[in-house]
């Protein structure tokens, strides 16, 4: 019997305003533990050690935290003892592969250097960060940065993990010449499904994420101003990056929709399913996501959800649970007015439709699974995983 793997993952951050990987990836390593895998993550951000919300749960998870200098959002910028708390973590004689998470920081090139060092394997999961509009985002610095080491560094890792079919096709047409696989994130399912409250007065709409311009939430407002649905409100929910939370104040008092849009700040993950639970739906506009973990939570609550053609969630409709759209105003408004014409009835049974669709393609157990069979592949060989993508 071959003996069991030991996976070391590295994360940028697991602060709650990193988005969705700073909740997947302790859960990833959660889920791997659970299949008896040996598994460490290493994180940059020691600020959050003791938090239970991020950090991971299972005692078969070494959880390490490695001091360093962190911009204003918890990402790390200078991390001179990353290296060798890699390194530490690994077991002689123990097969090992590296899972590294995100690109652009010191973290990365770390995890890139001692794989290439000590001859490990490395698993690379982008995070969305090389689709065309986030590489856009601070395009300069990133092409300069692609041109002096990402690019090299990635052309070396054994696969790049994509979390949907539109981001393997941006990591194929990059042209590295190294393997993607194909693995969805994980979604948590909350123990019990609330019902919505149709007797409320007013309807809700719910946007829960960061506040960034990566979410497309000045569109959203827009969208709003053009679809006014009576009886409706829209909660903006989420921590504020660089900023931008401003953008969107101005957006709203600009379209005049102040009396029925609200911003409510960030909201912890106890808080979050209740938060989704007092909507009738979910919203997500991002003109970019590898995967919108916020889709998959709002789904798994039961909740029908809005989001755009940025994402990757043409199942929306095909599960009959939402709206797939072009992510400009008009559409999203057209979407609203759709949303908004139906019944409760019409919702509850979206709603039962996606949860059924998150527990049937989501689980963290189907995804923990489908990662074993990529890092025993990328460890000792043999025949590659179904979830190799072609070109």
């Amino acid at each position: 019997m071959s003996p069991p793997l030991r996976i070391i993952h590295a994360a940028l951050s697991l602060r709650e305003s990193y988005g969705g990987p700073a909740r997947s990836i302790p859960a990833l390593a959660d889920a791997l533990a659970e299949r008896e895998l040996d598994v460490a993550l290493l994180t940059a951000d020691n600020e959050i050690a003791t938090d239970p919300l991020v950090r991971p749960r299972h005692s078969g998870v070494t959880f390490t935290t490695v001091p360093g200098v962190l911009d204003g959002s918890g990402l790390a910028l200078w991390m001179p003892r990353f290296r060798a708390a890699i390194t530490h973590a690994m077991a002689p004689g123990v097969p090992t592969v590296l899972h590294d998470h995100g690109l652009w920081r010191a973290t990365n090139r770390a995890m890139a250097a001692v794989a290439r060092a000590k001859s490990v394997p490395l698993v690379v999961s982008p995070r969305g960060m090389l689709q065309e509009w986030a590489r856009e985002h601070r395009g300069a610095r990133k092409r300069v940065a692609w041109a002096l080491y990402a690019r090299r560094d990635l052309a070396s890792v054994r696969a790049l993990h994509a979390t949907s079919a539109s981001e393997a096709r941006t990591l194929l047409a990059l042209g590295l010449r190294v393997p993607v696989v194909l693995v969805p994130n994980g979604v948590a399912m909350p123990e019990r499904v609330a019902s919505a409250d149709h007797g409320r007065a007013t309807r809700r709409l719910l946007f829960l994420g960061r506040l960034a311009p990566i979410k497309g939430l000045t569109t959203l407002v827009e969208a709003w101003r053009l679809a006014r649905p009576s009886g409706w409100t829209l909660t903006l929910a989420g921590p504020d990056e660089d900023g931008y939370a401003a953008s969107v104040r101005r957006a709203i008092a600009d379209a005049g929709v102040a009396e029925s849009v609200s911003l409510t700040g960030a909201v912890s993950d106890s808080d979050k399913w209740a938060l989704i639970s007092a909507h009738d739906a979910v919203v997500l506009p991002s003109h970019s996501e590898s995967f919108g973990v916020a889709v998959a939570e709002g789904l798994a609550a039961g909740r029908p959800a809005i989001t755009t053609t940025g994402t990757p969630w043409q199942s929306l409709v095909d599960a009959r649970c939402g709206w797939w759209v072009s992510p400009d105003a008009r559409s999203l408004a057209d979407a609203i007015r759709a949303l908004a014409a139906t019944s409760g009835t019409e919702r509850d049974a979206m709603g039962r439709a996606g949860r059924a669709l998150v527990e049937r393609a989501y689980s963290w157990a189907r995804v923990a699974g489908q990662l074993t069979t990529v890092y025993e592949w990328a460890a000792r060989g043999g025949a590659p995983p179904d979830s190799l993508v072609r070109p």
